[in-house]
């Protein structure tokens, strides 16, 4: 990585938008693909300050903002740049209105070139069902900070069967309420913070379980 490309990284890493911006100023004209790369390595960086504990969620969240002002400035997006990563379906299920944590998980997998559709808060499983169907292979992400609403995750995950879209699915739930017991309502993954949530979702990625068709 050349010096430019280190200094946008390193800029990113710490937050600072008026660097990030003129440093993306002399990189007008650079290859794409090495852009996406600084910034994909400053918010691994990022993360790994989130879970270390020399960043909070101010910052997971100034992090993406810093990364949101340099695609307006080169007038692109991480999409643009290197193409879809793969779609994730977001929501608080039903009974829940609580939607920070949901909206940094956005915000993080976003700015790693998902496709979100946000279907907010207090949903219910026919919704959910729905927007799944027609999305075809995706990741299913399901938020819920209040206990009560935790067994919404196991009628989401029977409905899926039901209906014959699991296996095209792949179901991470997160929230304050969520523990490893999430395991046995059928989902595939639960994440303990926002950070584990983008770690999950991109490994899926990679392997190819959840690109589109």
């Amino acid at each position: 990585m050349d010096s430019a490309l280190y200094d946008l990284q390193d800029s990113i890493v710490k937050l600072d938008v008026e660097k990030t911006l003129a440093i993306c100023k002399k990189l007008q004209g650079s290859n794409t693909q090495r852009i996406f790369d600084a910034i994909e390595n400053a918010l691994n960086v990022v993360g790994e300050k989130y879970e270390n504990g020399e960043y909070f969620l101010s910052e997971l969240v100034m992090a993406g903002e810093v990364v949101k002002e340099l695609l307006k400035s080169l007038n692109t997006s991480i999409v643009d740049m290197r193409g879809k990563t793969g779609t994730v379906v977001l929501a608080t299920v039903k009974g829940d209105i609580h939607d920070i944590g949901k909206n940094i998980v956005a915000m993080l997998l976003t700015s790693s070139g998902f496709e979100i559709i946000d279907l907010g808060t207090d949903v219910n499983a026919e919704d959910i069902i729905r927007c799944v169907a027609e999305r075809g292979r995706s990741i299913l992400g399901l938020s819920a900070l209040l206990t009560t609403s935790v067994p919404e995750f196991e009628n989401v995950v029977n409905r899926l069967r039901r209906q014959g879209l699991k296996e095209g699915v792949k179901v991470i739930v997160g929230g304050a309420a969520v523990s490893e017991k999430m395991l046995e309502y059928g989902v595939d993954a639960w994440a303990k913070t926002a950070v584990d949530g983008l770690r999950t979702c991109k490994a899926w990625a990679t392997r190819g379980v959840v690109n589109e068709s």
